[in-house]
């Protein structure tokens, strides 16, 4: 619970809270354990949002995933944030400044993925002496998010991926929308347009959007030497009350650690001995 600043908040349902208690069981457990091995590490949060929220249901304020990310006992480095609403950044700005004065952080007001250059350029870059990690939270609420800005930050580093999969509240609903041969959306979600035929495929083993679209983003990042990420080990958040899926959470790592890490911060999220909201 925290309290409120008179600066602009986001509103979220309560399913909200197990989201950005795993965004905090996996950023502790990152910097912890890699505060001695690595020389820089890296938090970019590309849909970053003003940095507090209310639950609609209790009405408690509570951090959201930027702040989060500050407030881990062994902070990161570098903090990137990124998102297209310029009243959020000014808001999560005030409170990143009052909350730590002193943090390295970079704020970027646009559409990631018109503007990926200029995220991937915030992250110092990998050099002799100088080794760095990052962990990057996408946090979209549609599947209008080109994976050519994935494969982007991706190459030539060293960094895991915790994406929300927009599933159930945008692609399921609107996969007949989706699917029109003059609709690119799935395209640019999936980096590739020859996945129609594999949809066709998909059906007739009785598939679900969800599904399809859950294996085959796995397998784009499995592309990008990623370990791949089975739908049944995804956490499914739904919406309270009705039990309707909404998204998938979907980590990626290309190094065992970090899948054993995720694994732990799943653990602590079920336990609740996730950093406190």
């Amino acid at each position: 619970m925290v309290e409120a600043d008179g600066l602009l908040h986001h509103e979220a349902g309560s399913y909200a809270v197990e989201k950005y208690r795993l965004v905090g069981s996996y950023a502790d457990m990152f910097t912890t354990a890699m505060k001695d091995h690595w020389d820089c590490r890296v938090y970019l949060d590309l849909f970053a949002g003003p940095g507090h929220a209310l639950i609609r249901e209790t009405g408690q304020r509570v951090l959201t995933s930027p702040l989060i990310a500050l407030s881990v006992p062994n902070r990161f480095d570098n903090y990137v944030f990124c998102d297209k609403d310029e009243a959020s950044i000014a808001a999560l700005r005030q409170r990143v400044t009052r909350t730590a004065p002193s943090v390295a952080a970079e704020y970027l007001i646009g559409d990631v993925s018109q503007m990926f250059a200029l995220v991937t350029a915030m992250i110092p870059q990998d050099r002799a002496g100088h080794r760095v990690l990052s962990f990057c939270f996408v946090d979209p609420f549609s599947i209008d998010l080109h994976f050519a800005s994935i494969a982007a930050l991706a190459g030539g580093r060293s960094i895991d991926f915790l994406i929300l999969l927009a599933l159930g509240m945008d692609a399921n609903r609107n996969w007949q929308q989706y699917t029109r041969p003059e609709d690119h959306r799935v395209d640019r979600f999936l980096g590739t347009e020859d996945w129609r035929s594999r949809w066709r495929e998909a059906q007739r083993r009785s598939h679900s959007p969800i599904r399809f679209l859950a294996e085959e983003y796995s397998a784009a990042m499995a592309r990008l030497g990623y370990r791949p990420m089975p739908i049944d080990t995804m956490p499914e958040i739904r919406m309270t009350g009705n039990n309707v899926p909404l998204y998938y959470l979907a980590f990626f790592s290309r190094n065992e650690l970090g899948l054993k890490f995720w694994e732990a911060a799943r653990r602590a999220s079920r336990d609740q001995l996730a950093l406190p909201l």
